[in-house]
């Protein structure tokens, strides 16, 4: 079972470090379902999920979920009707589910289960970004389907750098070339007009 992160004001954390966190105290989010009210505590799959990550007026902890009660539900859904569909327990939540999931602990945190996050020094995260990840992944599944050919991929991926303006074109004859800003990289496609 994968690791929670939470923010903690700066002011609270070490205490909390030491006593553990009540969920009466600390309970910070609602998420309203048809088997009725879920209220906890926010928490992430990665600390850089949270938009608190920069702040330096909260801590990160990292929580082990072991004997905890929780729920992963993916925050695009939140007040649509789909948010049924998009709700799990954290047991039977798979990296990469949902495109922005978010946690609530639905349980006092004992200290035992309760530790400092340190960016440089500490263990190694499966995933940097969930959203990230949970594209990445996607991508990765269409490919593999071959719903698209690699050719229409690539067709569609210069079209897109020509839109975005991060790939530079020239029409010779027939025959498209993208020029990449950066690494000055050169992409052909054959041009129909």
């Amino acid at each position: 079972m994968q690791d929670l992160y939470i923010y903690l004001d700066k002011n609270v954390a070490s205490d909390c470090l030491k006593y553990g966190i009540k969920l009466s105290e600390f309970g910070n989010k609602v998420l309203t379902l048809n088997d009725g009210v879920k209220s906890g505590i926010l928490a992430f799959l990665a600390p850089k999920d949270s938009p608190l990550y920069g702040n330096d007026s909260y801590e990160c902890i990292r929580v082990n979920p072991t004997g905890l009660s929780a729920i992963v539900y993916n925050k695009v859904c939140e007040n649509t009707d789909l948010i049924e569909n998009y709700t799990k327990i954290l047991e039977e939540y798979k990296l990469g589910d949902y495109e922005s999931p978010e946690a609530i602990i639905m349980s006092s945190i004992l200290s035992d289960n309760l530790s400092h996050y340190n960016k440089i020094l500490d263990k190694p995260l499966l995933v940097q970004n969930s959203r990230e990840y949970y594209y990445e992944k996607c991508i990765n599944e269409i490919m593999e389907t071959d719903m698209f050919s690699k050719y229409e991929l690539y067709q569609t991926l210069l079209i897109l750098g020509d839109q975005k303006k991060v790939l530079n074109t020239e029409k010779y004859q027939n025959v498209k070339v993208y020029t990449d800003q950066v690494s000055g990289k050169k992409y052909t496609k054959r041009s129909n007009s």
